[in-house]
């Protein structure tokens, strides 16, 4: 199988507060992994190393057959950002233009669409989440689970090849987060390829082809859900799902 992205020996330091502490990981093309770890670990830090939002200290990132980034190439971190979509947990949705405008400004502006293309594949991808009718719409005027999955649908606009999504329910009211999840499982069942860190440990079991569970900014343990939630190797694995799942 294809390897849609390649990291080895990743660090990132704050000063001198080193967050993530050599990791390596690879990705399958169509694999979603799903990471799992306590408040404080280096998840978010990590995933957000993976498309340049913060700039390695040490290690490479490669997408598919490309080269590693190097710090300061523009070129090269814009051809990432079209390849690598991302999800936050804070939806990032320009507030002072109409949901449309959010689908079509990258797709026109990047990848030189048309804007009657852009509209066009944007309404399909609102009419995927059912949210056609809220295309004339401004951000304010959604709910927070609406405003999500507005944010999904505009990461694939761009249509990337790795998806990367960074705790994408956190912030959203309870009743809400069943409707993000589905979406998600959606693009799994599609064949996107999937990055994700979230709490969501029943999305991580029915979903992930591959748990990873990281502390102290580190992977301590890595594996299939069925291993991982029922016969966890480590003690600092079982020692958190205890925790989590109890």
């Amino acid at each position: 199988m294809k390897t849609m992205l390649t990291v080895r020996g990743l660090h990132k330091r704050f000063g001198d507060h080193e967050v993530v502490k050599g990791v390596d990981l690879d990705v399958a093309e169509g694999e979603v992994v799903v990471i799992i770890g306590p408040s404080g670990s280096g998840k978010s830090t990590f995933i957000r190393c993976l498309n340049s939002l913060e700039a390695p200290s040490a290690g490479s990132v490669v997408i598919g057959d490309g080269a590693s980034i190097k710090a300061g190439d523009r070129k090269a971190l814009a051809k990432l950002r079209e390849e690598v979509g991302m999800v936050f947990q804070d939806y990032t949705l320009f507030p002072h233009i109409s949901v449309m405008a959010n689908m079509i400004l990258a797709p026109v502006k990047l990848k030189r669409a048309s804007k009657a293309q852009a509209q066009s594949e944007a309404l399909a991808l609102l009419d995927r989440v059912g949210l056609r009718h809220k295309a004339e719409g401004y951000p304010s005027e959604l709910s927070g689970g609406q405003q999500q999955r507005v944010a999904i649908v505009r990461a694939l606009a761009m249509k990337p090849k790795l998806l990367l999504f960074d705790e994408p329910t956190s912030a959203l009211d309870p009743e809400t987060v069943g409707d993000v999840l589905s979406v998600m499982k959606g693009l799994a069942a599609e064949g996107m390829t999937m990055i994700v860190v979230t709490h969501e440990m029943g999305f991580a079991r029915e979903v992930a082809d591959r748990v990873v569970f990281f502390d102290g900014g580190r992977i301590v343990e890595m594996g299939p859900p069925s291993q991982i939630f029922t016969a966890p190797k480590e003690a600092r694995t079982r020692q958190f799902l205890q925790a989590v799942l109890h």
